[in-house]
């Protein structure tokens, strides 16, 4: 039987502070991979690694560009409307005839950047899009968690009979959790599913 805490006391966190690290489904051998992030716009150091099958990506492989030429035609004054899309780097310049005109002309496009991502249907990581290890289905919701510390916490919110604020200063990530979660009905299934998600890896 799962012991009870009478009080909760962990941190006053915010979901913000798990998610430097998330562990996910390897998009190659589906085991237990590791995306780690700095949580910054620069995205050179966002990494994902699978202990598993050596497989490893960087973020910034995912960053593609699409190429854009939209001006008219200084020979014949058509509009000139062309993307080369998928690109790895920016383009810096681009030769092309006109389609009306076959007049070539060199043109310095407009660099559109957009990022790749794996397919999800479950819930995923915001750096890869990969599924995230700790997820299950209770009582028809979704339970989940970024990684060993996220889980850790909610079992500890979980599993206290009295859950009082930790501060006032802002809502906490354990105040923001799915009121199925926080259902003091749904608390033995809830710790059976915690317990099963930490006995996966």
């Amino acid at each position: 039987m799962e012991k009870e805490n009478l009080r909760y006391s962990g941190p006053a966190t915010v979901r913000r502070s798990y998610m430097k690290k998330f562990l996910v489904v390897c998009p190659k051998c589906k085991k237990l991979a590791i995306v780690t992030t700095n949580q910054l716009y620069d995205t050179s150091e966002d990494k994902l690694v699978c202990n598993n099958c050596n497989h490893s990506e960087k973020a910034d492989e995912l960053i593609r560009f699409n190429a854009i030429i939209k001006r008219n035609c200084d020979n014949c004054g058509n509009l000139i409307e062309i993307t080369i899309p998928n690109n790895k780097e920016k383009t810096e310049e681009l030769t092309i005839p006109c389609p009306f005109c076959g007049i070539a002309r060199t043109y310095k496009p407009r660099n559109e950047g957009y990022k790749l991502f794996y397919k999800c249907t479950e819930i995923c990581d915001p750096i890869f899009n990969l599924p995230l290890w700790f997820q299950t289905e209770i009582k028809g919701e979704i339970f989940w968690a970024y990684n060993r510390e996220h889980l850790q916490e909610i079992k500890k919110y979980v599993s206290a009979k009295l859950r009082e604020r930790q501060t006032t200063t802002h809502t906490t990530m354990v105040e923001r959790l799915p009121n199925f979660i926080k259902s003091a009905k749904n608390r033995a299934s809830i710790l059976k599913a915690i317990n099963k998600l930490f006995a996966k890896e």
